[in-house]
């Protein structure tokens, strides 16, 4: 009996032993693997009463952008929370959850599609775009202000566009089709606006233009310094970034085939080609002749649109001159309006002139189909409102 006993106790203390010996090497291990790679602690380390550095932040373990909440909360310091109206794109996005704007986020895992994949998301931004104008997002100033000063009968806004590419591309064919709607050199005939489909020939331009020729751009609002920003200013900056996303991710459904371009539609595009003016000493491409083949049959929206600003015009750059055509030829062109849309220092005397120019394009003592009504919310904000520019010699 005793050497039983005396067998059991060998025995427990080997396996002691053995589990101590086992016990300490998984410590050694651990800390040998803590001490070696410090930066998988870094988080932990800082000092929850002060917000981290840049340099504290650097080295942090990447998260899967599954859950927008947990990936800002595990990796960036939060932005003071605001209160959106509910259903709102900030809202239903969850922006109160997004990192500080000025973060290098793409480089630490931030997919700025995530809060899109959210169908309240996405719906509430599809609700927000459909609103807008796409011109009115144009980098080049001058080209934008043309679209925010006036107000259309018929408003051009990515709804519009979006609505149905396919069937514009048909009632372009259609238009091209018919010798009437051909117009060129110095002719216009906005009685064809409707039979002409001059709406669907701007539509699919701008499809093609946005979604398919190229690369889209936008305007952003400028700050001084970005790493500074107030939290609305913050919020409008991710706005504005996802808008932009959404639109790609739009783009992305469609069909490829809609390209207007001598691969896709060959005999289509020849024939546009032909419209161009043999005395053009910039050559404008396929899509540029149609946005101005649709100012000549009469759609307002693209009676506005003017070439990008350079010193040097170059060929392929948004060089359509929809605004020779169209219903506000007279205003554009005038030396007060490049004066006003230059957004100089507030002047009484320029402003005089100015108000004298608005009141009488939007007189009714003129011919109506060249009456223009403005948004004087953006006008005033225009010429009121910092920073200027230096005035026009």
């Amino acid at each position: 009996m005793q050497k039983e006993v005396l067998g059991s106790r060998k025995s427990r203390a080997a396996w002691w032993i053995w589990g101590s010996a086992f016990g300490l090497a998984v410590v050694v291990i651990v800390m040998f693997e803590f001490l070696r790679t410090p930066s998988s602690h870094s988080l932990t380390s800082l000092n929850i009463h002060h917000p981290p550095s840049v340099s504290e932040l650097d080295g942090t373990v990447l998260v899967e952008p599954t859950d927008v909440s947990q990936v800002a909360m595990k990796k960036w310091p939060t932005v003071p929370p605001m209160d959106f109206p509910p259903g709102s794109v900030e809202e239903a996005c969850g922006f109160n959850d997004f990192p500080p704007y000025h973060f290098s986020t793409f480089e630490f895992g931030w997919d700025l599609r995530t809060p899109l994949t959210s169908d309240e998301c996405w719906s509430a931004m599809e609700t927000h775009i459909n609103t807008i104008n796409p011109l009115h997002l144009d980098r080049d100033p001058e080209r934008r202000h043309t679209f925010l000063f006036e107000v259309l009968e018929e408003p051009l806004t990515f709804e519009r566009i979006f609505t149905d590419p396919r069937g514009d591309l048909l009632r372009l064919q259609d238009a091209l089709s018919r010798s009437d709607c051909l117009l060129t050199g110095d002719e216009t005939n906005w009685e064809l606006n409707d039979s002409c489909h001059a709406e669907a020939i701007l539509n699919f331009a701008l499809i093609n233009r946005i979604c398919l020729a190229s690369v889209w751009s936008r305007s952003y609002t400028y700050y001084p310094n970005i790493n500074d920003l107030t939290p609305e200013q913050d919020r409008l900056r991710w706005k504005e970034s996802l808008e932009r996303e959404w639109v790609e991710m739009k783009c992305e459904e469609l069909d490829q085939t809609l390209e207007f371009s001598s691969e896709h539609h060959p005999e289509l595009h020849k024939l546009v080609m032909s419209l161009q003016s043999p005395t053009a000493i910039i050559k404008k491409n396929a899509l540029e002749l149609l946005i101005e083949l649709s100012a000549r049959l009469g759609d307002e929206a693209t009676g506005l649109t003017l070439p990008q600003q350079f010193l040097i015009p170059l060929p392929g750059i948004k060089n359509e001159e929809g605004y020779k055509f169209g219903r506000f030829t007279e205003l554009l062109a005038s030396r007060t309006w490049q004066e006003l849309t230059l957004k100089q220092a507030p002047n009484a005397d320029r402003f005089f002139q100015i108000f004298h120019m608005l009141a009488r394009a939007e007189s009714q003592n003129i011919d109506n189909s060249k009456a223009v009504q403005f948004e004087w919310g953006q006008l005033v904000n225009h010429m009121c409102v910092p920073p200027s520019t230096e005035a026009l010699e």
